[in-house]
């Protein structure tokens, strides 16, 4: 059974924050992991990520005259700074949609490709003929949350992280078929990547603000790790339908820097104009990346009927890679 993603709709924070808010220039010209944004959005201290979701959503729900309480089987999650850190915001989301959708899953892996990743699991379900159509939700939601702090905005890495959120509508159809999907998983590398708060652990009382770190020792390693493992995952999903990636009409990848979105360009053997990104504006949207790069271009029209869209990435420090193609 083929899934098929129908449409997809970004919402950003209102919220604009350029360079000279973080003063650190000098020490992102110095890592090349954190350098090349001009600017980013950052969400408010009250605002929710459920409720950018049920938003856009809605909007998807007019746009596809679809009913939420009877053409919404599933709900998805992925929001890496979570609004709650006990229950997830997948039932609130079913909430405030006004849904009754069975199934509901809050996913706390796989990062930037983990809208690539929700998509195959709602298609689990619908090959068992559990559901026939699913809600996809990706919120990056650590730029405002963490990085927006006065104690950590002058971190290397505070300047790249944006918010961002989108949300998919995919069902058990052929209309917008995802033709193959690779997924691959790397536990070496799972411990590369953590949130620090100089000493305590994250549930003990604190006069800090947490932060996400990389062990600085292999950042020249993280970038040799995805400069391979993206292509190697853009190339499997080729093979698997007998195209080669100079036939991908447009590629579409997370976007952690300009030096990761030329290399990957560069082994796919595809022109600048054939890799769409939204980097200089809304920065690294770590998951949400893929999807609002994916909704602008069809919004401004880029994408037409018949393209193959490739949809690649990798997460955190390479502890996942994963790639899909889909007949527009």
């Amino acid at each position: 059974m083929n899934i098929s993603l129908i449409d997809v709709e970004e919402i950003m924070p209102k919220k604009i924050v350029t360079n000279d808010y973080f003063g650190e220039a000098e020490v992102r010209r110095k890592h090349r992991m954190f350098t090349g944004t001009v600017e980013r959005r950052h969400m408010e201290r009250e605002e929710l990520a459920s409720d950018y979701f049920a938003e856009g959503a809605k909007k998807l729900f007019q746009r596809l005259n679809l009913n939420p309480q009877t053409d919404v089987d599933m709900i998805l999650t992925n929001v890496s700074i979570p609004d709650q850190p006990f229950t997830g915001c997948g039932a609130v989301i079913n909430k405030k949609i006004e849904g009754k959708a069975k199934w509901i899953f809050d996913v706390h892996n796989t990062g930037c490709i983990s809208f690539l990743y929700l998509v195959d699991m709602a298609q689990t379900y619908m090959q068992a003929n559990k559901v026939k159509n699913a809600l996809i939700c990706v919120a990056q939601t650590a730029a405002g949350r963490i990085f927006g702090q006065e104690d950590t905005r002058q971190l290397a890495q505070a300047a790249i992280p944006g918010d961002g959120f989108a949300v998919a509508y995919v069902t058990a159809s052929d209309e917008r078929p995802i033709l193959s999907m690779e997924f691959k998983n790397f536990p070496e590398y799972s411990e590369d990547m953590y949130a620090h708060f100089d000493g305590p652990k994250w549930w003990e009382s604190r006069t800090i603000t947490g932060r996400i770190d990389f062990n600085e020792d292999k950042s020249a390693m993280i970038m040799a790790r995805g400069n391979k493992a993206v292509p190697e995952m853009i190339h499997k999903a080729c093979q698997n339908i007998k195209v080669k990636s100079t036939d991908i009409s447009y590629l579409i990848t997370n976007q952690p820097n300009k030096t990761f979105l030329r290399n990957w360009r560069e082994a796919a053997q595809l022109p600048p104009e054939k890799h769409l990104d939204t980097f200089e504006k809304y920065a690294n949207l770590f998951g949400a990346g893929i999807p609002v790069t994916l909704a602008e271009a069809l919004k401004n029209q880029k994408i037409k009927k018949g393209d193959l869209v490739c949809l690649a990435g990798f997460s955190h420090a390479c502890d996942y890679s994963g790639a899909a193609l889909i007949r527009w």
